[in-house]
């Protein structure tokens, strides 16, 4: 029911008014709203500044103070840019919108998931930390860092593949399965490292000149380098070749003794000379 307003007339005593029973009647039927909205039709259940009213359409210029819960039965749209939410009783956190581009939160504030330790924030304006207790999970297709230095604290398990066109430096070592290989991306198994540390290459390997020292220090067994090809006239196809006629670098502890190896290039020259001891 809409309000009730009793007339008065024109001016004063003029006969057009509502007569004392109209006008009775009007302030009992406002009343009578009043008391069912707020009580059971007789008596106010709930004092009014603590009553809980029921908004519907569209509440223009207004200002609420609420100090209990607001329950919001549909959407809530904030329709202003740089709208802000504040939160706490002397507002140290908030949410603010940025125009076109997303929500700021304030200061170093952080937003926690499941406990105060799983967490991101920004303790700077150049530094985000994303910070877990135990693990940090990422799944998806592609992973992009847009930065300077990406400082990851923990331990990197990574199942896919690793693609970057940058420089990759480590101050500690790289260690790969066993059996795993080092490559290029047309030769992805130029260095096949077995379990027992052996590494093979699948193409010759190609060294400067001057490059290669045999420790004089050392007894028992060396890596064999040699074409099977044999010694003499394309003597230049092989890599080490050693001056008997063998062709193989040593067979024993005793066969180092006294021998002179030398380092020939492609076209058959010598460019290195080793004597052993």
């Amino acid at each position: 029911m809409a309000k009730q307003s009793i007339g008065l007339g024109s001016v004063a005593d003029d006969g057009t008014g509502d007569t004392l029973r109209i006008a009775g009647d009007k302030v009992n039927d406002n009343f009578d709203e009043i008391y069912t909205a707020l009580g059971d039709g007789s008596t106010l259940t709930t004092p009014a500044t603590t009553a809980s009213p029921t908004f519907t359409g569209t509440i223009v210029g207004a200002t609420l103070d609420l100090s209990g819960d607001l329950t919001v039965g549909d959407d809530v749209s904030l329709d202003s840019d740089s709208a802000v939410l504040n939160f706490g009783a002397d507002s140290e956190v908030s949410l603010t919108h940025v125009h076109n581009t997303g929500l700021l939160l304030n200061s170093t504030n952080v937003i926690q998931f499941n406990d105060a330790s799983q967490n991101i924030g920004a303790p700077s304006a150049t530094v985000l930390d994303i910070n877990a207790t135990d693990e940090v999970e990422i799944n998806a297709t592609e992973l992009e860092f847009n930065g300077t230095t990406a400082d990851i604290n923990a331990n990197l398990d990574v199942s896919g593949t690793y693609t970057g066109g940058g420089l990759m430096t480590t101050g500690g070592n790289i260690v790969i399965p066993d059996a795993g290989n080092i490559g290029s991306a047309s030769d992805t198994d130029s260095m096949a490292i077995a379990s027992t540390g052996i590494v093979t290459f699948s193409q010759i390997p190609s060294v400067p000149i001057n490059t290669i020292e045999i420790s004089t220090q050392t007894r028992g067994s060396f890596l064999v380098m040699d074409r099977s090809d044999g010694f003499g006239s394309d003597a230049g196809d092989n890599i080490i070749d050693e001056t008997d006629s063998d062709n193989i670098i040593h067979e024993s502890a005793t066969d180092l003794v006294g021998s002179v190896f030398n380092i020939i290039d492609s076209a058959g020259m010598v460019v290195r000379t080793i004597n052993s001891v």
